[in-house]
């Protein structure tokens, strides 16, 4: 495996050390010792400190070995003023004469390493002692390099901060204070979590203390409430801290929520069609044997209005599922309930009307609506009479005298899947819900007088009573299935 090939560069890459002396024969010394011991080392050699100077500002310097004694500028005169332009530029005093106090003020002054002349071994010494601190300073440029371009980077793209070991900020970008509305002067030097108290104690802190206690990297997705966003955050703890890279997501979490729920209405779609489907699919079947058996060919009247139903059921959904709305009319309670009647195939099963009102509802689906209830309580509840109509207790109601619902199952049976009969997929009651839902109405599961199924539907606005005078008979048809209004 090679090396990277920022490594590679570094160690092709001549070190280039600026060496001064006033004594130039010393100076020639160093220079040969030096190439000697490390071929990757080129010297530049200068007689004073002024010259020196001039190199660094003109030439690549990669470090200065200085004598100390020399006259006008001693050594460490020289380093202070290397220090003024260039703090981080690598200097070495390497000078005969040795003392405790020069020692002392060449470290006060910055000086990366002293040296005393004498033997062959201290060239050794300071040629290890130039390489370590040019590849230190070496590495440390590139690391600022690409904190640098990382910290541009996150500037255009991302919210993008830095926290101590103590949790104060210590770096706050321009996506921060666009998304948190607090100016980079206002947080910097303060404590996150005085700053956004708000946050002490929710997931997002959690995380934070996760990655500084495991000093492992942490990614998450979390809504903050406080500001009505949502992030995808990862953490990354470093020498410094943490830094912590966060994107807005907000936009993608509403597409994936748009998602889910065109995925669920067209699951619901498919239920509903199966399901309300089955109904005129079975009447036109019933039907149309009945008309071959028997030769009468009266029957196909219903057979064609059966086909009628299926056809605008399926115009119905189709609007639905394109997201088309529906227009809100005014209808007739009675009137809805007998055009649903329309499509129940029932021996000796009364529909009746106790009490007529208006209200304002989407016609096709309520009539949906009352087709599901009907059927419910015929194929269900085994009902040989349903009442329709309104009360004190509820805006509209369908009851029967079936068998019923069991109590523990009344709140459950309105789920999709969930049925009183192990044949049945349970799709009927959970459209009933559905249909209620959609018009901003509510529906319980009761007892009805004579032990049946009652549906009470509540939130209706009324557009007033027409309550009938007496009892009518549907004279349409010739079917045993009675319809009866009170």
């Amino acid at each position: 495996m090679g090396l990277p090939q920022d490594e590679v560069r570094s160690k092709e890459r001549p070190i280039n050390v600026l060496h001064v002396d006033d004594d130039p024969d010393l100076g020639e010394v160093v220079a040969l010792r030096l190439e000697q011991l490390d071929e990757n080392v080129s010297v530049i050699t200068e007689t004073n400190p002024d010259e020196g100077m001039a190199s660094i500002r003109t030439e690549r310097v990669d470090c200065v070995v200085s004598d100390y004694q020399m006259p006008g500028m001693n050594g460490i005169e020289f380093l202070r003023e290397v220090r003024a332009e260039y703090p981080n530029l690598p200097f070495f005093l390497l000078t005969g004469r040795g003392s405790e106090e020069v020692a002392s003020e060449a470290i006060a002054a910055g000086v990366t390493s002293y040296l005393q002349k004498g033997g062959s071994e201290v060239y050794e010494r300071l040629v290890n002692r130039v390489q370590n601190a040019v590849d230190h300073r070496r590495s440390e440029y590139r690391a600022e390099v690409a904190r640098n371009r990382l910290l541009e980077l996150y500037e255009q793209t991302a919210g993008f901060f830095i926290l101590d070991g103590d949790w104060t900020i210590t770096y706050w970008n321009q996506q921060m204070v666009e998304r948190t509305d607090h100016l980079v002067d206002e947080v910097l030097g303060e404590s996150f979590l005085d700053a956004f108290s708000a946050a002490e104690g929710t997931e997002l802190c959690q995380h934070y203390r996760r990655a500084m206690e495991s000093q492992e990297p942490v990614a998450f997705e979390t809504y903050y409430e406080p500001h009505d966003y949502w992030v995808r955050v990862r953490v990354f703890p470093v020498e410094e801290g943490l830094f912590v890279h966060s994107n807005e997501i907000t936009d993608e979490k509403d597409r994936e929520q748009e998602l889910r729920r065109r995925n669920h209405i067209l699951k619901s779609l498919a239920n509903t069609v199966s399901h309300d489907l089955r109904n005129p699919l079975q009447v036109a079947e019933g039907r149309l044997q009945v008309a071959q058996e028997t030769g009468d060919f009266e029957h196909l009247e219903a057979v064609a209005q059966a086909h009628n139903r299926m056809r605008n059921l399926i115009d119905e959904l189709l609007h639905a599922a394109r997201g088309e709305e529906a227009e809100l009319v005014h209808v007739s309670l009675a009137e809805s309930a007998r055009q649903a009647w329309e499509t129940v195939t029932a021996d000796e099963v009364d529909l009746v009307v106790e009490k007529d009102v208006t209200f304002g509802a989407y016609e096709s689906q309520l009539r949906r609506l009352f087709e599901n209830l009907f059927w419910n309580a015929i194929d269900h509840g085994r009902a040989s009479t349903i009442w329709v109509g309104t009360d004190g207790d509820s805006d509209i109601y369908v009851e029967d005298d079936g068998v019923g619902i069991p109590a523990e199952k009344r709140e459950s049976v309105l789920d999709a899947g969930v049925s009183t009969d192990e044949d049945n997929p349970g799709y009927g009651l959970a459209i009933v819900e559905q249909i209620c839902g959609t018009h901003g109405w509510e529906i319980r599961v009761t007892e009805g007088r004579e032990g049946g199924a009652r549906f009470e539907i509540t939130g209706i606005e009324s557009s007033g009573d027409r309550s009938s005078d007496g009892p009518e008979r549907d004279q349409g048809s010739e079917r045993r299935s009675r319809t009866r209004t009170h």
